[in-house]
């Protein structure tokens, strides 16, 4: 058995959505490849960050592709699944980190169609990559579904000129929809989570595959980073006891709220 055979993700493929941005979803694609899991990279806008991403996580020894485009499409998740399962394998790991804009504003200054891509980023998103590997996890008798929530979204006292509406909804739809089906799955050895930051210090994208790796100190940044966002997911795709929770990491200052 070589070294990479005995890391705890080994063998396990995991999609993560969001993956080539600045914040949570990069950093967790590359711990989950740390651990051991093949990973399934979408991006909305960010293709060429995205294989760059794919490029680091191959480094590790571990497999990876890229699928572009929305994840509040059908057909773009369909594709997702349906690639990482020809290529990769059958996922066991999902990790729902893309979602809706930060656009703080009064609700009458909400358009109708924004609001409409606001739900579907974060709600659509979710219910398709859930819907789409669910069956597959129950047969296997092993998934962890984890989704990026934020913190107090179900008593979001934010003034809406700072913190936008739309999002705080969405977000704590993501954390209805994982408690319920929680319920649900835990027979199944299905665990589903969230993970709720509140405001986040976002490292240099060109330092997290190094923070990640223990190769870039944390210290002196006001945590959570988005790496330590990530951190928290992985700890849930590693342990089969803990679901149907919203894991908060609140930071120092919750009230001081800023853009996911």
């Amino acid at each position: 058995m070589n070294a990479a055979d005995a890391l705890p993700l080994a063998g396990r493929v995991a999609l993560v959505t969001g993956g080539a941005g600045k914040g949570v979803g990069r950093a967790t694609a590359l711990a989950l490849a740390r651990e051991g899991a093949d990973v399934a990279l979408n991006t909305h806008r960010s293709l060429d960050r995205a294989e760059a991403v794919a490029e680091q996580i191959r480094s590790l020894g571990r497999r990876a592709l890229v699928v572009p485009g929305d994840a509040s499409d059908p057909a773009v998740v369909d594709e997702l699944v349906g690639r990482a399962r020809a290529e990769l394998g059958a996922p066991g790991i999902v990790v729902a980190s893309a979602g809706g804009r930060w656009v703080p504003r009064p609700i009458e200054e909400i358009p109708p169609d924004e609001w409409r891509e606001a739900m579907a980023e974060e709600i659509d998103g979710v219910f398709l990559l859930v819907r789409a590997t669910l069956p597959a996890m129950r047969e296997a008798g092993w998934g962890r579904i984890v989704t990026v929530g934020g913190y107090d979204a179900e008593q979001w006292t934010v003034p809406p000129e700072v913190g936008p509406i739309d999002y705080a909804l969405g977000k704590a739809a993501r954390h209805w929809l994982v408690r319920t089906l929680a319920r649900h799955e835990a027979r199944h050895g299905v665990t589903l989570n969230a993970v709720a930051p509140g405001p986040i210090t976002r490292l240099a994208m060109e330092d997290v595959f190094d923070a990640v790796l223990g190769r870039h100190a944390l210290e002196g940044y006001r945590r959570p980073t988005q790496v330590d966002v990530a951190e928290a997911i992985v700890r849930l795709c590693l342990d089969g006891t803990v679901t149907g929770s919203v894991v908060a990491l609140p930071g120092p200052e919750p009230g001081a709220v800023a853009g996911g």
